[in-house]
């Protein structure tokens, strides 16, 4: 992967073990909020998983199974955004990032950068985001970059509890992009 610069001070990078220390850091520093709608924050116990989590990812993206890039600011790690379960021309987009980045408008500017490879480069039709009610923040993030509220799916989310919550899907179709830019 080539390393994307979106501004001065903003970068998508590829995900690289030096980077699992920092990322582990805003992981543990910010758990109880992440974990409450990424359950995976609670199976990262020391930086060794997060460095085990990124050797995974390059195994996926050198499969073409997931495109994932490290979010920095600065130079310094901020949170990750990634595209998963590509086929059929659709793919999912996840992201997630650190408490002190929050509310900069990284992640907007991050996903416009992944649509653009999405729909320009591989010509995927349509993305989606998925996001539990509760995660106003996530849904904000999918309204401002005009995704298409499309769904309430219920029990659709697995839970650490064992059980599963409702899910919301927003999406956007390549020609709505195309109108957009």
């Amino acid at each position: 992967m080539e390393n994307l610069h979106l501004t001065d001070h903003l970068a998508l990078v590829a995900p690289v073990s030096p980077l699992a220390a920092d990322l582990y850091a805003l992981i543990a520093a910010d758990r109880a909020n992440l974990s409450r709608w990424l359950p995976w924050a609670n199976t990262m116990h020391e930086v060794a998983d997060e460095a085990a989590f990124l050797t995974y990812a390059q195994g996926q993206i050198a499969a073409h199974q997931l495109w994932l890039a490290i979010i920095t600011v600065n130079g310094k790690p901020a949170g990750m955004i990634d595209l998963h379960d590509k086929k059929d021309g659709h793919a999912d987009v996840g992201y997630w990032l650190g408490c002190p980045y929050r509310g900069h408008g990284y992640i907007s500017q991050s996903l416009q950068a992944l649509e653009k490879l999405a729909f320009n480069d591989w010509q995927l039709n349509k993305l989606q985001i998925l996001t539990v009610p509760d995660n106003i923040a996530s849904q904000a993030v999918a309204k401002s970059n005009h995704y298409h509220r499309d769904a309430r799916l219920p029990k659709h989310i697995p839970t650490l509890a064992g059980d599963y919550q409702d899910a919301i899907i927003f999406s956007k179709l390549r020609q709505d992009w195309l109108t957009q830019i």
